[in-house]
């Protein structure tokens, strides 16, 4: 393993129990048991480490959300997807992902101009598999960017409500309730 990539484990480990906003280099470097001229030499920049720190948790989680859907029983609709994505996603191996793209999410906001890309680049390949999804479970092709974007969407503001609330139970039962939705015949087709 490369000293870069042995850091972005290391920093990946940090951030997990110490989150994103407000890092500061020196404090990690210090805990990390280097020096904040070598994060930079390494990164490139702070911008840089953080894209590749949250760049490899979005990797993790996607390998194990992959191994996750080999296992499991064929989908056979939009709303039976999101209860299964739902479950892979509040599962304790996705916590520390979730919480790193919920706090880009919360940079991008703050700073659209600096991290916007970024977050995008974490966002589109998860959009990317929920339209080949959909189109495999037979949505109409001009639904399926749009339904796509509802669902994630859709699925990030439960996520952080969960992680924010005292009672996880409420976004666990509107994500039922919104899968539940999904699959509801639209009216005239039976």
């Amino acid at each position: 393993m490369d000293r870069r990539t042995e850091l972005t484990e290391k920093v990946l480990d940090h951030v997990l129990t110490h989150g994103l906003i407000g890092l500061s280099l020196r404090p990690l470097a210090a805990a990390l048991g280097t020096s904040d001229r070598m994060l930079i030499y390494h990164f490139g920049s702070k911008d840089g480490m953080i894209t590749a720190v949250v760049a490899l948790a979005n990797q993790r989680f996607a390998v194990s959300f992959q191994s996750m859907v080999r296992a499991a029983p064929p989908v056979r609709s939009p709303g039976e997807f999101v209860r299964y994505a739902w479950q892979a996603l509040t599962g304790s191996d996705a916590t520390g992902a979730i919480r790193l793209y919920l706090e880009m999410c919360v940079l991008a906001l703050r700073e659209p101009d600096r991290w916007s890309a970024a977050q995008q680049r974490i966002r589109e390949p998860w959009l990317a598999m929920l339209r080949e999804t959909l189109a495999e479970l037979g949505t109409p092709r001009e639904q399926v960017p749009t339904l796509a974007d509802l669902i994630l969407d859709t699925l990030d503001g439960l996520l952080l409500s969960r992680l924010v609330s005292t009672d996880p139970v409420r976004a666990d039962a509107a994500a039922n309730a919104f899968a539940d939705l999904l699959d509801r015949p639209e009216p005239g087709r039976a």
